[in-house]
């Protein structure tokens, strides 16, 4: 953290009283050779920038009759700070600027708090981060066994998080978005793998962009890198899942489907068909229901077929293993009911992994003050 302003420094020193009156009514004086007069020696304890005591040698001095000896040194201070970006970009990160004294002890010097915040009243805002609170608090250093006073000045700022939601949360959720429909691009087009594998690229471009505006550290792992991790292990399931797919597709003997592939469709994925039921019910009448996809128009055949002996016993297993043979689907109608499948899954699964990642940084931010 980079914080530029000035310390009001203030003691007093029995040694610089005078009577106002014995000497013109002079209240206060100043003076510019640090030479001349007692200061205490502080330094910034968590800089990065250098270690040398705070203050310049020709700042002035203000001294007034009762001995009060007021110091505002200026200066630029470059700090270390913890950051914690598990909350990126909706966070809030503490830090501090550390003021103490190795010259002096707390048997000779004390560091006390003249305010419970720190003095904002000339503070410039920021186009990245909101001034959010801050504190003030009196602390002890031990060292071989000595004690030295510490002031340690806390600021919590909070990041401003618009930039970061229009060039990095919304791409991300629309790429995401967009892997899915790799699953409705018709195979005949030729550009299902070209589709996916350019979604894919995109994703990766993003998780570098993620990173380069992020501090570099192990300590703390992003949610939203997270986030973009798992879309980015969907993008690479369905590059995956769209292979194994053409392949199925383009198969030349489209009556030889893999058995383990007809019984994971008859005894899951045609019950998750929203349209399975009503096909059951025209069967148990004897009749065969003409409806739009052929896909189901066949199965309602099969059913009627093949499970009409079975209707009064609850269809087993078995049962369906046992009519392998006349599986009623080509390749072809395998390999597009499955896209269809898969979309509908991998959308489920990104908006429950999308709207896990905006409820725990909505529950779990909190700022540390």
């Amino acid at each position: 953290m980079s914080t530029s302003g000035w310390m009001t420094v203030t003691w007093e020193d029995s040694r610089l009283t005078w009577t106002p009156a014995t000497y013109g009514d002079i209240e206060y004086i100043i003076y510019t050779k640090q030479n001349k007069i007692w200061k205490p020696e502080l330094i910034i304890d968590n800089s990065v920038a250098g270690m040398d005591p705070i203050g310049h040698g020709d700042i002035f001095f203000k001294v007034k009759h009762t001995g009060e000896v007021r110091w505002d040194p200026p200066g630029l201070y470059v700090t270390h700070c913890d950051i914690d970006v598990t909350y990126y970009p909706f966070d809030y990160q503490m830090c501090q600027i550390e003021v103490t004294s190795f010259a002096f002890t707390t048997e000779v010097l004390n560091l006390i708090k003249t305010r419970d915040t720190v003095n904002t009243e000339d503070y410039n805002m920021n186009g990245e981060w909101i001034l959010y609170t801050s504190r003030v608090e009196e602390h002890v250093l031990e060292e071989n066994g000595e004690k030295f006073p510490k002031l340690e000045f806390q600021i919590v700022f909070k990041r401003r998080p618009g930039h970061y939601l229009t060039n990095i949360v919304y791409p991300v959720i629309l790429i995401s978005l967009l892997t899915n429909l790799t699953f409705l691009v018709p195979a005949e087009s030729g550009e299902k793998i070209s589709y996916i594998l350019t979604v894919l690229l995109a994703m990766a471009v993003l998780l570098t962009l993620v990173g380069d505006s992020m501090p570099t550290t192990s300590k703390h792992t992003a949610a939203i890198g997270v986030y973009i991790s798992i879309i980015l292990l969907l993008a690479a399931m369905s590059i995956v899942i769209t292979v194994l797919n053409l392949r199925l597709y383009i198969r030349e003997d489209q009556s030889d489907t893999p058995k383990w592939l007809q019984w994971l469709i008859f005894t899951m994925l045609l019950k998750l068909n929203c349209k399975s039921k009503k096909v059951e019910d025209e069967s148990s009448n004897d009749q065969v229901v003409s409806v739009d996809d052929d896909l189901e128009s066949q199965y309602a055949n099969y059913v009627h077929k093949s499970l009409k002996p079975v209707r009064n016993q609850r269809p087993q297993s078995q049962h369906v293993l046992g009519k392998m043979g006349d599986f009623p689907f080509e390749c072809k109608e395998v390999a597009v009911f499955l896209d269809f499948v898969f979309f509908y899954l991998f959308n489920i699964l990104t908006f429950i992994v999308t709207v896990s990642l905006f409820i725990i940084i909505a529950v779990c931010d909190v700022p540390p003050i």
